[in-house]
């Protein structure tokens, strides 16, 4: 018998990455529309309003204050928040014990099985990168006729569910029926000088397999398309509510090359901005020139820079945020790109779109996108790593570190056959910050607050100790490129300046104690420790600083280094 007595109410919490952004809630309020089009009992449903203010909260108990006694918990699962909702979980069901908590999300641990046997305060659990709009419709409804006692098999995507549904692309303006919440957050962040986060999805799915990837970049899936009309509807949706940019989740900007182009076209002439834009996975080179040549004739020049100042103002020092297309390079080793199942272009080819990039940035005013590089691929070696050099010098990107590598537990990196096959070993650790730039949180629930993962030490192709040599010269290599590199660069290619420096700095007074922090870090026996810190200070800073000292010393070195060189080249040619 169905019940037409009470309305089941459902909340849903997704903490932000900082806590000086606005919450991303909006899968909470596609899951609205999605219901309200397609559910069978919309009446009989009440969405509790999402929590924003994570600026504010000091403890799970402030957030649930916001959405007490609920009939159902949603909550997003990422690496920067599980802590977070699992805290919250366990407090809802000791308040309200018959309350039913669903986890999704990227973040779960279908390949980290001792991660997610450890997490018995959900219920329900949406499989990861699958459509928690058709989840939660037949949740709902098999909610409703049975009294609150849903059914796992009646579920698609439930983890332990047979049932697979597909979601097709809204026909409608999520953006527009959701308008008074967005202008709400909107009006919200600009009070509390909050980065205005929100999403714009135009496409969904991605055809490839990237082992790396737990959340849109390689699920091997069709990828559907949303209607350029609509599309054009949310963007105005959200100018109107008072946002700036939004954040494209689209896989692979450019696979429809003409369409992606002209939504890009008709956000930027309405003085709205399409930010973070991940290219296709192509190993057309022709194609990924042209396509960065066409999104640079829309854009023409410009002079709207970054204004990233000290992090207490995040609604301006956000207000230019990338435009840029991002070269996703991740590994200049094709050995590498195959071992990882990514597709993209050969070595030589990244060398000439890192250049042919570099060349329309400067022509046109831009500031160069985010070089997207991971530090130490199975499959790389360490000549690899100083080859990249050469990518990093044509670029001029000085503040492109390499990503550290995240063994995230719904990738398949993290799978243990994958493991084992490779000889990949790797080690906890956490990070206590945002990003390099050093921009914390700012206070109550996320202060102090740490993010453990696991990253790699070593694997068949590079030793541990070629990760220590690697690891520090992931960020001495880009300062010591910007600052010493010019005066030698008709004398030594990056790669050979970048071996000699290391061979250099491993004398000087002061490194020891910095190497024996790496060693310490990627000890899989010893405690986790901070990834972005070197003895609590940011490890840039630290590893710039002691460059900078050692400067002297380097040129000095280097300057025999490249004239006994010039002696061995005029030698060999008399």
């Amino acid at each position: 018998m169905i019940s037409t007595q009470k309305k089941i109410r459902i909340a849903f919490v997704n903490p932000p990455h900082a806590d000086w952004s606005l919450a991303n809630n909006m899968t909470y309020l596609m899951m609205q529309s999605h219901y309200n089009h397609m559910g069978k009992y919309p009446q009989q449903v009440k969405w509790l309003p999402a929590p924003y203010k994570f600026n504010k909260y000091k403890s799970v108990a402030e957030v649930y204050d916001e959405i007490p006694n609920a009939d159902v918990y949603l909550f997003s699962s990422y690496v920067w928040n599980y802590d977070i909702i699992d805290k919250l979980a366990i407090y809802v069901k000791k308040l309200n014990p018959n309350a039913i908590c669903i986890v999704g999300g990227p973040h779960i641990g279908t390949n980290e099985p001792e991660f997610l046997s450890t997490r018995t305060q959900y219920d329900f659990i949406c499989e990861p990168t699958k459509p928690g709009e058709v989840f939660m419709e037949d949740f709902i409804n098999s909610y409703i006729e049975t009294d609150g006692k849903p059914i796992i098999e009646d579920i698609s995507w439930e983890l332990r569910s047979q049932k697979k549904t597909g979601c097709p692309m809204p026909e409608y303006s999520i953006y527009e029926e959701n308008f008074d919440y967005i202008k709400e957050t909107c009006d919200y962040a600009k009070r509390y000088k909050l980065e205005p986060f929100i999403l714009i999805e135009t496409t969904r799915g991605c055809p490839y397999k990237c082992v790396f990837c737990e959340w849109g970049g390689g699920i091997d899936t069709k990828i559907l398309k949303k209607k350029i009309d609509i599309v054009k509807r949310d963007i105005l949706a959200m100018k109107r509510a008072g946002y700036r940019d939004a954040y494209l989740t689209d896989a692979n900007f450019g696979a429809f090359e003409d369409r992606d182009l002209e939504i890009f076209e008709y956000a930027w002439k309405n003085d709205f901005n399409l930010t973070d834009i991940s290219t296709m996975k192509s190993k057309d080179l022709v194609r990924r020139k042209r396509l960065i040549d066409r999104w640079f004739s829309v854009v023409g020049a410009t002079d709207k820079k970054p204004q990233v100042q000290d992090g207490r103002d995040m609604w301006e020092e956000t207000r230019y945020m990338s435009i840029v297309p991002t070269v996703s390079i991740q590994s200049i080793s094709d050995e590498a790109m195959k071992v990882a199942k990514r597709v993209d272009l050969s070595t030589k080819d990244k060398l000439e779109l890192s250049r042919h990039i570099e060349k329309r940035c400067r022509e046109e005013g831009f500031p160069v996108p985010a070089l997207e590089l991971i530090l130490g691929m199975p499959g790389s070696t360490i000549n690899d790593f100083y080859n990249e050099m050469e990518i990093i010098w044509n670029f001029k990107a000085w503040g492109s570190i390499r990503h550290d590598y995240m063994f995230l537990p719904d990738s398949y990196l993290s799978n243990q056959s994958y493991k084992e096959q490779y000889k990949i070993k790797t080690v906890e650790v956490y990070t206590d910050l945002v990003d390099e730039d050093g921009v914390d949180n700012w206070f109550g629930l996320y202060k102090d607050k740490k993010n453990y993962f696991h990253t790699i030490s070593s694997c068949y192709s590079y030793t541990k100790e070629e990760m220590y040599e690697m690891w520090f010269m992931n960020h001495a290599g880009n300062k010591l490129l910007e600052e010493v590199y010019p005066t030698y660069v008709a004398k030594l290619t990056p790669s050979e300046f970048g071996k000699h420096c290391y061979q250099i700095l491993k004398t000087v007074p002061g490194f020891n104690k910095i190497h024996e922090y790496i060693v310490d870090l990627l000890d899989e026996n010893t405690k986790p420790k901070s990834i972005k810190r070197i003895y609590n200070q940011l490890r840039t800073m630290v590893i710039n600083d002691f460059v900078e000292l050692a400067k002297p010393i380097i040129n000095s070195e280097l300057f025999i280094i490249a004239e006994n060189k010039n002696d061995r080249s005029r030698t060999t040619i008399c």
